[in-house]
């Protein structure tokens, strides 16, 4: 991973140019993107289209760069191929959020199958690895009041349960490929927040993640807490932070050398897109 990093690192979810030839054709040292090609509902059969091991070969460039592809933990996402097809409404379905998204109930032993049968799929692709999407909304379901009398009644409960939702996923990846590579997104107080009794369960996510991301660490987000937190609780542990940041090319060469000085690896988004993948950091010294 770390050494990965040293070239930098990109992120696209689709777009006009998301196939393997452009992708190939680009200097990222590591690639987070989507495994699928066109989601469930552009298809007539309503199955989503992978790409291909020999496609992700090429995307990786035969071997010498990581291919992580995108898997949500939290969120249901009607466009993949679990969602029921007479869009009846399952039992796995969560709490709704004060945006209007759709939690998957995470807790719940039906979500989870799912999402092994999603990393079986996914790994199929020959990737090196999963990006483990909004671990944060732990905190977003531990304050919620829900009508599902399983949810997790606190944000330390909720935390508990993501810690090991997140270790079972990590488990199941390294079954079907010894070295995958797991990143997780967001979630830095994880550890905090969860109840002191899960002080080993928070050392054990850490042995099974790779890196962590943080979103806008220098923007909205930034505070003198996060970037604590991610150097005592990540870094000086041997995990790699990916800083991603949305700024003007005028200001993304400042916010690149602040994610440098802190140890970590940036990536700049100009427009807030990931339809496109943006420069490697290096664009930027």
């Amino acid at each position: 991973m770390q050494d990965a990093l040293q070239n930098g690192y990109g992120v696209q979810y689709w777009g006009p140019d998301f196939n393997a030839d452009t992708l190939n054709d680009t200097s990222h040292g590591l690639l987070i993107m989507e495994a699928a090609k066109v989601g469930a509902l552009d298809t007539s059969d309503g199955k989503e289209r992978f790409f291909t091991p020999a496609e992700i070969q090429t995307i990786g460039q035969d071997g010498s760069r990581p291919v992580l592809v995108y898997l949500n933990l939290t969120e249901v996402e009607p466009w993949r191929d679990y969602w029921p097809s007479d869009r009846s409404i399952p039992s796995w379905v969560g709490p709704v959020t004060a945006h209007g998204d759709k939690l998957a109930a995470f807790w719940q032993p039906e979500w989870r199958g799912i999402l092994h049968e999603r990393v079986e799929r996914l790994l199929a692709t020959g990737a090196d690895g999963l990006f483990l999407d909004d671990v944060l909304n732990y905190f977003v379901a531990g304050s919620l009041v829900s009508g599902l009398p399983d949810t997790p009644r606190s944000i330390e409960m909720s935390a508990a349960v993501m810690l090991n939702l997140v270790k079972e996923i990590a488990s199941k990846a390294r079954e079907i490929r010894c070295d995958a590579l797991i990143v997780v997104n967001n979630g830095v107080f994880i550890g905090r927040d969860a109840p002191a009794s899960a002080r080993d369960d928070f050392d054990a996510y850490r042995d099974a993640i790779d890196g962590i991301m943080i979103e806008d660490g220098f923007g909205a987000a930034d505070h003198p807490d996060l970037h604590a937190a991610l150097t005592q609780d990540y870094l000086n542990r041997g995990i790699s932070v990916l800083s991603l940041d949305f700024a003007s090319n005028d200001q993304a060469k400042i916010i690149a050398q602040k994610a440098r000085d802190r140890g970590y690896a940036p990536y700049i988004v100009p427009d807030g897109s990931f339809s496109y993948l943006a420069p490697p950091a290096s664009h930027y010294r």
